[in-house]
């Protein structure tokens, strides 16, 4: 199986040349309309969605906490990237028999908070994201089900649903991050027991 691909520059570029793919680019777009939001700043560091997913025809949300250091040298968010996390989930999504195409990764505060390590976003900053995310989901017709990755995520989602134009089925998973897995032994079994239940969730109803 292969992970952290994006490590390997000619993937990389590879992967940017992908972009304006019929699928992808509509979420490529909206990447570069919400990095220059004059509501939200401007200028602000934000990766593009993964070729590699389901792009608009996507049917499970992966919403995680906020784009990781990787996130910065690749430019994606996505399985790919080369960390640990992104290999975790997407070893996980094999072993519960999602397909990359049926899926997206994205964060529930989309932009990076810093380059260098990890930093943790309060709940105003995930908040003022809840209307970027309330646009995504409106380019995703074919969503059946959202994965909230981690607390974060979980926490964050309490200012999306009242806005939702329609009820959308959600499952909770823990975050995937080698240092949860590592101190809980339980969290990869919950983990994909989430993702399980998140497929069966998409088929029934009508993914």
């Amino acid at each position: 199986m292969q992970t952290q691909s994006l490590a390997d520059p000619s993937v990389l570029a590879a992967r940017h040349a992908r972009l304006q793919e019929p699928h992808i680019a509509p979420l490529t777009a909206f990447a570069a309309r919400l990095r220059e939001s004059k509501a939200l700043g401007g200028r602000l560091d934000l990766p593009n969605f993964d070729p590699e997913s389901g792009g608009i025809h996507t049917e499970i949300l992966l919403l995680l906490e906020s784009p990781g250091p990787k996130v910065a040298q690749t430019g994606f968010a996505s399985l790919d990237n080369p960390d640990r996390t992104a290999e975790n989930l997407s070893c996980l999504l094999k072993l519960a028999g999602i397909g990359r195409r049926r899926c997206l990764v994205w964060n529930i505060l989309p932009w990076q908070l810093s380059a260098g390590g990890v930093v943790t976003p309060t709940a105003s900053q995930v908040r003022a994201a809840t209307p970027a995310t309330l646009e995504l989901l409106t380019l995703l017709p074919a969503l059946r089900v959202v994965v909230l990755v981690g607390g974060k995520a979980q926490g964050g989602w309490k200012f999306v649903w009242p806005e939702l134009p329609r009820p959308l089925p959600t499952v909770n998973c823990p975050h995937p991050s080698p240092r949860y897995f590592a101190t809980d032994s339980q969290a990869p079994v919950r983990a994909l027991s989430a993702l399980v239940e998140a497929r069966l969730l998409a088929r029934n109803s009508g993914g």
